[in-house]
């Protein structure tokens, strides 16, 4: 009897763990992305004005996206060097990405300096909140 009643739900039982399995996992992995760094982007567009925008805002823990696009007709690049971040020399018409993560809070300047030293009018801040 106890033969006969296993081969009746031995089906049932393994449907039954591979539902439970599949939850599991489906409950694992949404508990693992609902605590990924969120990203903040911006783009900053560095023309004969200087940049545009001028101020950029992020929290810190975020994963930051800079767009850097060089509309002037002159070689640009962003530098940030409190934070040891530089993209690289950008020609006009040229873009490129800088991503990083904001582990300290403060303000942060940010500057063109593609000769070598921080060119006049090309300056902003990032503050990291």
């Amino acid at each position: 009897m106890s033969r006969q009643w296993f081969r009746q739900l031995r089906y049932p039982f393994i449907a039954l763990a591979v539902t439970l399995t599949l939850l599991w996992t489906h409950h694992h992995q949404r508990l693992h992305t609902s605590y990924a760094a969120t990203t903040r982007s911006h783009t900053v567009t560095i023309s004969s004005a200087g940049f545009l925008p001028n101020q950029l805002t992020a929290r810190a823990g975020e994963r930051v996206s800079l767009m850097i696009v060089n509309a002037d007709t002159r070689p640009h690049n962003l530098s940030i060097r409190d934070l040891n971040l530089s993209s690289t020399e950008l020609k006009p018409t040229q873009s490129t990405m800088l991503q990083f993560s904001a582990d300290k809070k403060g303000r942060f300047f940010f500057v063109s300096d593609a000769p070598g030293y921080p060119e006049s009018g090309y300056q902003g801040m990032l503050v990291i909140e």
